[in-house]
């Protein structure tokens, strides 16, 4: 009897632990964060002088 409800105990951990981890990965909803792009823009050449 005391084995099984020790196998139980370890099951819930265990699932516990998957939950926890799929939750921190759903975090943004299954999306990457929002980023516009703006700093990932190159940067032009300045246009020299004449």
């Amino acid at each position: 009897m005391k084995k099984d409800k020790k196998i139980k105990r370890v099951a819930l951990k265990v699932v516990e632990r998957i939950l926890r981890n799929e939750v921190k990965k759903d975090q943004w909803g299954g999306d990457p964060p929002i980023c516009f792009g703006i700093g990932h823009q190159p940067k032009r050449p300045k246009r020299e002088a004449n």
